[in-house]
């Protein structure tokens, strides 16, 4: 099974645009794996999670070929993880060629969004098909056993975390951005889920800042961990990656992998791809 991160930041990426903190600046001077675009990875090939504004920077700079993507799944609506109107693109004039639709699951906030991309109530559009990804009911797509879970992030709508399962490999995902500490309901699901976990995907937005309510700091994703790991969910050879950073985290890329080998940890970047 394999993960690709194409985009790793928060919200307004790192540097942000018209930002001049110290942070900002650094990460400019300093570039390479400091340069973070909004989030986005791949399972394998054909699973594609989360659909930010730098879909075509990804595609067009980090090689993202979306002509094998066949499965999205959205965590929630905020612009950084689902930006609806990149799927205007899969039609005519824009698009040529494709024959296949993309098929899309998220919450029901992403579904009222894509309601507003179809041309009129009830048509039948073959660029994309929206099915509603309901909390702790697994859809099974291609390979896949996708399980969607609550997160604790926006308490206006629903959002979520997702267990990705590959049959074929025997081999299962927890991608969990954006989500504070686990809601007790989720933390159960995972705890009694069949499969042990070999990568654990874990927010890191807040960096040196504890949070848990919203989002992650490091101290919040090393005590995730250790409630997995004393849960008995993962093993000895289950990976924990650190991703979705800010420039309010205040920690550059150096300084976040010395902190995260310390808990056994790894840290993503942009175009980091993990085969395991």
């Amino acid at each position: 099974m394999k993960i690709t991160y194409y985009g790793t930041a928060a919200g307004e990426g790192w540097p942000c645009i018209f930002c001049e903190c110290e942070l900002c600046r650094e990460a400019r001077r300093l570039g390479g794996k400091n340069i973070r675009t909004r989030s986005q990875s791949l399972i394998n090939n054909d699973l594609l999670l989360d659909f930010p504004p730098d879909n075509m920077l990804h595609a067009n700079i980090y090689g993202l070929d979306f002509k094998k993507v066949d499965y999205l799944f959205v965590t929630h609506d905020h612009s950084d993880h689902f930006f609806a109107t990149d799927l205007e693109l899969l039609r005519e004039p824009y698009t040529h060629g494709r024959k296949k639709g993309l098929k899309v699951y998220g919450p029901e906030n992403v579904g009222k969004k894509i309601e507003l991309l179809v041309p009129e109530p009830g048509d039948n559009d073959p660029r994309f098909i929206y099915e509603r990804a309901v909390p702790f009911k697994t859809i099974c797509v291609g390979d896949y056993e996708v399980t969607p879970l609550l997160a604790r992030h926006d308490r206006n709508q629903e959002c979520l975390i997702y267990l990705v399962r590959s049959v074929k490999e025997d081999k299962t995902v927890l991608y969990c951005h954006d989500t504070g500490s686990f809601p007790q309901e989720t933390f159960d699901f995972i705890v009694n889920y069949p499969h042990k976990l070999n990568l654990v995907s874990l927010d890191c937005t807040q960096g040196e800042q504890k949070d848990g309510d919203y989002h992650m700091g490091f101290v919040d994703a090393c005590a995730e961990k250790e409630r997995l790991c004393q849960a008995g969910i993962c093993t000895a050879d289950t990976l924990f990656v650190l991703n979705h950073f800010s420039h309010n985290g205040r920690i550059l890329h150096d300084r976040l992998v010395e902190m995260a080998k310390e808990k056994g940890m790894l840290v993503s970047y942009d175009g980091l791809a993990i085969e395991f």
